[in-house]
């Protein structure tokens, strides 16, 4: 691997750049084969709001879309049929609360050779219903890079550490845990999930903060470090 490149979350001309860049190198050829870019971070860093400004950024030069880790929870039915349903209801977002095996093979999908006609779908998550919605996100033919967005898509845990090998750059959005934890209870109160602000905070520190430092710990070096302001 090259060594880390830094780039401020601000700089979306910059990281558009870098897929263009990315795209033109890999399709000498003509193959048109699409961009599959990573992008980790913890909950609450802005993976999801970088996204969508790259997206846009990209326009109709380099079609592209976002395929969200969180279309993969396990559904609620899922999780209550586990041997520790009680924990892992507690615990919903860990890893292990994921069919990790079902991303990669979408990614799989999403890397082989561009078809003219097949459409391949992804589901996304529903937070007021708190489950997956299937064959909601479309990745057509033409689009021409994809974002791979989630906590856990640079982990180096078994599974999740096959989703590296098929993108073109693995990107890692840094923010300061204290901006999450705020980003966080904010979120969990405009979703009505919590009636306070010391109840946000309180849910904010609680699994979402546990599995902040899980990432931290356990992902691996990443291509781009965008760095957050």
């Amino acid at each position: 691997m090259n060594s880390q490149v830094k780039v401020n979350n601000d700089d979306i001309k910059k990281l558009a750049s870098r897929v263009k860049n990315i795209y033109k190198s890999k399709n000498q050829d003509g193959s048109g084969r699409r961009v599959l870019i990573s992008l980790a971070g913890v909950p609450g860093s802005g993976k999801s709001k970088l996204s969508d400004q790259l997206v846009k950024e990209l326009g109709d030069e380099l079609r592209s879309v976002v395929v969200p880790q969180d279309g993969f929870h396990l559904y609620r039915r899922e999780l209550e049929q586990m041997n520790n349903a009680p924990d892992a209801i507690r615990r919903r977002g860990a890893p292990f609360t994921f069919n990790a095996s079902r991303f990669v093979e979408l990614i799989k999908q999403l890397a082989a050779p561009r078809s003219s006609t097949a459409v391949i779908r992804a589901p996304s998550f529903d937070h007021k219903l708190k489950d997956p919605v299937e064959n909601d996100i479309i990745v057509a033919p033409e689009v021409k890079a994809v974002i791979i967005e989630g906590n856990y898509v640079s982990l180096k845990d078994p599974v999740w550490t096959d989703i590296e090998k098929y993108m073109d750059e693995t990107w890692f959005i840094y923010t300061d845990l204290d901006t999450t934890c705020q980003r966080l209870a904010n979120r969990h109160l405009e979703a009505g999930i919590v009636s306070s602000e010391d109840e946000a905070i309180k849910r904010a520190k609680g699994s979402d903060y546990d599995n902040s430092l899980y990432i931290l710990s356990h992902s691996k070096c990443t291509d781009v470090c965008i760095m957050t302001k």
